[in-house]
């Protein structure tokens, strides 16, 4: 990117912004290095040094799976960590025998590991389908999965995808874990292109639901908390645009019940599955998804879901998230984040926030209507006692998201009213 031009005009700025939201699949710019809008889902891992065999292993178990039973377009690239270098698939197949060998070499002198593939022409291009994942020896930043998959995949696809990634969910047990629409970046590892976050500066502005997903956000515990400015994930959760994860560890410092959590989120897009925790199964993980997956274009108005997540998080929000991977030079004439804007983009959904100035439109938050009668075999929507006429004598108290029992009735379909919260 030349240090003294625009990257993007006002009449590409314009199209872009236009098209994209009727066509995800779009890519522009430079070849190889084209850039577009992709869906994403990044699992941080908080471990010990002693689990690493056993994180490797998970990670190409999940590798393995997302090749053979997700994407449909094969991998052209594959990362190669001894040599630093990008091969293609048909020279270099990685299986689990050499990835872990060379992990065992590599973290001889680096005490950190990388894999990678993708489906683009080269790693700088936003692909359709791109994997990567860094795990590291230490605690001083987190393991990363990190998985691009395609748009319109997944539009006909929802229910496998939603079970594959429940599937990773358990077997990674993650800290943090965040899925959404973002300038695909899988496969840039260390450092995003400063093209890339001169888009993501430039289309946050248009689209709410561009979420900023970067390798260099990992950094866990042990520093950050030192730190007064907690510019890394450890200091916090980031403001949520799709799907989001609240392990035991951030719903501890949130302090709030379970029931707590489904009463403040109490609308019927939202869907909220709670998985135990692999480890300790006294906890639990709550993965949270806001509705379907979407931009929000900013002339749409603000998204009352993305506003219910971000009241919820808000305690424990990380207010101070670096968001770029490189600091811009003194005379960069394109836009990029900075720490005032940064703060300005994280707090964009709260009631006195501006963001983007002049272009904001608000949207009156309509009340959820309440659900007061629902079939056997779902779960309550609100708690309180309900009752079935397909049996006598069945009211009692539900908790919201008990599953309302079912049985033989000569009356059907077994249906449940809800009759008062006394």
């Amino acid at each position: 990117m030349s240090t003294a031009q625009v990257y993007l005009n006002n009449e590409e700025i314009e199209e872009l912004i236009r098209d994209i939201p009727f066509d995800t699949s779009i890519l522009y710019g430079e070849e190889n290095k084209e850039f577009g809008v992709c869906p994403y889902i990044t699992f941080y891992l908080f471990h010990s040094a002693d689990k690493v065999e056993e994180i490797i292993n998970k990670i190409i178990d999940i590798y393995e799976d997302f090749e053979k039973n997700i994407i449909d377009k094969p991998f052209k690239l594959r990362y190669r960590d001894d040599i630093e270098v990008w091969k293609k698939s048909e020279k270099w197949s990685n299986n689990r025998s050499e990835l872990i060998e060379l992990m065992h070499k590599n973290y001889k002198n680096h005490l950190v590991y990388f894999i990678g593939a993708t489906s683009g022409d080269s790693r700088d291009q936003s692909a359709r389908w791109a994997l990567e994942s860094k795990i590291c020896i230490h605690t001083k930043e987190y393991s990363v999965l990190k998985l691009s998959f395609g748009d319109k995949w997944y539009r006909s696809n929802q229910i496998v995808w939603h079970s594959f990634v429940q599937k990773c969910l358990e077997q990674l047990n993650p800290i943090q874990a965040y899925s959404g629409y973002e300038i695909g970046n899988t496969g840039q590892f260390a450092f995003v292109s400063p093209e890339f976050e001169t888009v993501e500066r430039t289309f946050t502005e248009y689209f709410y639901g561009l979420d900023i997903d970067h390798p260099g956000m990992e950094f866990s515990h042990e520093n950050m908390f030192i730190a007064d400015d907690r510019d890394g994930l450890g200091g916090g959760i980031r403001t949520p645009t799709w799907c989001f994860l609240l392990s035991p560890y951030w719903l501890e410092k949130l302090d709030l019940s379970e029931e707590q959590i489904r009463e403040k989120l109490n609308d019927p897009r939202i869907e909220i599955t709670k998985i135990i925790d692999p480890e300790d199964s006294t906890k639990y993980n709550l993965w949270i998804r806001l509705g379907e997956l979407s931009l929000y274009p900013v002339e749409e108005g603000v998204p009352d879901l993305l506003v219910m997540a971000n009241e919820l998080i808000k305690p424990i929000r990380c207010d101070n998230l670096k968001l770029t991977t490189l600091d811009a030079w003194s005379d960069d004439p394109n836009p990029r984040f900075d720490a005032v804007s940064s703060k300005q983009w994280i707090a964009r959904f709260d009631e006195d926030s501006t963001w983007p100035e002049l272009k904001r439109v608000k949207v009156e938050v309509q009340e959820p209507e309440r659900i007061d009668i629902v079939i056997a075999g779902s779960p309550c929507p609100h708690a309180g006692y309900w009752y079935t006429f397909a049996k006598e004598n069945s009211r009692q108290y539900f908790k919201q998201g008990d599953i309302f029992p079912d049985f033989e009735s000569d009356w059907g379909d077994v249906y449940w009213q809800f009759d008062g919260e006394e």
